[in-house]
């Protein structure tokens, strides 16, 4: 039987994973469109990244800039995890 000190290790793995995607998605939508969308804001399930309470005109500028900011996210997460698209 497992320890709880292995159980926690690997639950605080993976919120790493969760943080540093949504930080390098954050990161990428300020360097490109240069809104700061609060991580908070940010979720995703399947490769599709889900953008939440933003202004429709930030939602707008994002859409245009989808590409370049997928292709940017692909390019710097050190994981296998795969941005398909943002909504």
């Amino acid at each position: 039987m497992k320890n709880i000190g292995e159980f926690f290790k690997r639950i605080g793995g993976v919120q790493a994973k969760e943080m540093a995607l949504r930080g390098s998605i954050q990161a990428a939508i300020k360097q490109f469109i240069g809104i700061d969308i609060p991580a908070g804001s940010i979720s995703h399930k399947s490769g599709i990244v889900t953008l939440k309470n933003i202004s429709h005109s930030a939602r707008s500028v994002v859409y245009i800039n989808k590409q370049k900011i997928i292709d940017h996210i692909n390019k710097t997460v050190l994981t296998n995890y795969q941005i398909i698209d943002i909504r």
